[in-house]
C-alpha cells in the first residue's frame, strides 16, 4: 500500500439511506438511493461515498451498519426512507486501491496497521468513494474497480 494522503473534506448535504446488513448489500442499496434520486430529480453533487458506522477496527463485514451517500445541493429534501443531513468537514487519511470488493477487509486491516505504525488514530466512520464501480446492472471487472478509502483524522 502507498502512503495514504492527508486531505480535508468541507461539510456537506447528503441524501442517505441507513442500512444493516453484509457489504455485498452495498450494491442494491445504492440503487434504492438513485431511483429515489431519478424521481426526485435531484442532481448529485459529487461522488456517491458509503460511511460505516462503526469503529473501523471493529468493523464486521457479514452485518456491517452503514450510510449509502449522495452529495445533495443545499435545500434537498428527502422523502420515504431517504433522509439529507449536512455532514461537517473534517480531515482525512485516504488512499486508493483497486481490485474487486471481496479484498476491501484486507485493503482496511493493512490501512489500519500503516494508521498505527505512524501515530495516527481514526476520529470517525471511515468512508468509501467509489471510483471506478460496477454499473447499475452489476456489470464490470471487479480487477479494474477503484476505490479510495478514507479514515477521518484529527488534523
Amino acid at each position: 500500500m502507498e502512503a495514504p494522503n492527508r486531505k480535508h473534506i468541507g461539510p456537506q448535504y447528503v441524501a442517505f439511506l441507513e442500512h444493516r446488513g453484509p457489504y455485498d448489500e452495498i450494491g442494491a442499496v445504492y440503487g434504492r438511493l438513485f431511483a429515489w434520486a431519478g424521481r426526485a430529480k435531484v442532481r448529485p453533487a459529487g461522488q456517491p461515498f458509503t460511511r460505516f458506522l462503526e469503529p473501523p477496527d471493529k468493523l464486521n463485514w457479514a452485518s456491517a451498519r452503514f450510510e449509502v451517500c449522495l452529495p445533495v445541493p443545499n435545500g434537498t429534501e428527502g422523502a420515504g426512507e431517504v433522509r439529507v443531513k449536512q455532514l461537517p468537514a473534517t480531515d482525512v487519511l485516504s488512499v486508493v486501491v483497486q481490485g474487486p470488493y471481496t479484498e476491501m477487509p484486507a485493503h482496511y486491516s493493512e490501512f489500519l496497521a500503516w494508521l498505527a505504525v505512524n501515530g495516527e488514530t481514526p476520529t470517525g466512520p471511515p468512508r468509501e468513494i467509489y471510483i471506478v464501480h460496477p454499473g447499475p446492472d452489476g456489470s464490470g471487472d471487479p480487477s479494474a474497480f477503484r476505490t479510495e478509502i478514507q479514515f477521518p483524522v484529527s488534523d
